[in-house]
């Protein structure tokens, strides 16, 4: 079995370098050692958008997209991300929902009884608004007026505190929100994933292509409807039709053409960036000044200096 050395930059806090979907697939077909240290060049860089340390490789790079970002292929040779891109062999669509474990548990059909149709009305999980759409708040605000919503997370927190199990939190309600926090093609994540795998009926905004690949009788899409006052119209009425809303919960979550071993595509992908060994991007010319302008400007942006002026501008101004 081949060694190959890999190693993982910019990543959210906590992620996991040693035990990820990234190692798993890899370590099918290659002995895969993870470096830790800042001295050694690996033979793949993984990296995200948390930071600009990615900037002092120059081995290949494969660029891991967990938002609604489009990767910048002058920084990156490969990248993973939603998006619908086609660019030969550097770019694999590999959406944010399929690294988590409930993506899985969708193939088994939740015991639906009558029970559940008496639910609790709705739960939404949601912490972070500062960078929501509009659209998002404005529909949290509509849904919560004609019925109180159960808030779990961080905002507008009902519940007593933060929630530490949130499947178990969305098991106790007919409903969940599933609102992305931006609506871009392509763009699903764990929160429609979640809801299906709890056994509830999600009520989803945000990528407009979702039809694609989970099934429309398994929840409700605002997006369906001309106008939000419709859209609460449809909620209402699952709400009150226990047949319906039953029958919303037997349905099979993902479509049968969008089943499939996402995980043999990763492997064929970065198994094939590996026994090739090419790399697309490199220091030279106009590239190279715009990798050396952006180390720049990233270096500026996350500087403790700028951080601490932008938070002393913040709480003067009383936006903190």
């Amino acid at each position: 079995m081949r060694s190959l050395n890999v190693k993982f930059e910019d990543f959210y806090k906590g992620f996991d370098i040693h035990h990820n979907i990234y190692v798993d697939v890899l370590s099918r077909k290659y002995d895969v050692s993870v470096i830790v240290d800042d001295a050694s060049e690996p033979d793949l860089l993984f990296y995200s958008f948390n930071g600009s340390r990615h900037y002092g490789y120059d081995c290949i790079k494969v660029y891991c997209s967990l938002e609604n970002d489009v990767p910048n292929f002058n920084e990156c040779d490969y990248a993973l991300s939603a998006h619908y891109l086609q660019f030969g062999d550097r770019h694999l669509r590999f959406p944010q929902y399929l690294i988590y474990d409930e993506y899985d548990a969708l193939d088994v059909p939740c015991e639906v009884t009558e029970t559940l149709f008496h639910r609790e009305f709705c739960s939404a999980v949601v912490s972070q608004v500062r960078y929501s759409s509009p659209v998002r708040l404005q529909l949290l605000d509509a849904i919560d007026a004609y019925k109180p919503v159960a808030f779990g997370g961080a905002y507008r927190n009902n519940v007593g505190g933060r929630i530490s199990d949130k499947m178990d939190f969305l098991r106790r309600y007919k409903f969940n929100l599933a609102f992305e926090n931006s609506c871009v093609c392509g763009y699903t994540t764990e929160k429609l994933v979640e809801a299906l795998a709890a056994c509830t009926v999600p009520i989803y905004w945000g990528n407009p292509l979702v039809g694609k690949e989970f099934n429309p009788e398994a929840y409700i899409n605002i997006a369906d409807y001309d106008t939000v006052d419709n859209a609460l119209r449809a909620i209402d009425c699952i709400d009150h039709d226990e047949a319906a809303y039953l029958s919303m919960l037997r349905a099979p979550k993902v479509l049968p053409d969008a089943r499939i071993d996402w995980h043999d595509r990763l492997l064929c992908f970065l198994s094939d960036i590996v026994e090739k060994g090419r790399k697309y991007t490199h220091k030279y010319g106009i590239m190279g000044h715009i990798m050396h302008m952006q180390a720049r400007k990233e270096a500026f942006y996350r500087s403790p200096l700028l951080r601490k002026y932008v938070g002393l501008k913040m709480k003067l101004s009383g936006e903190e």
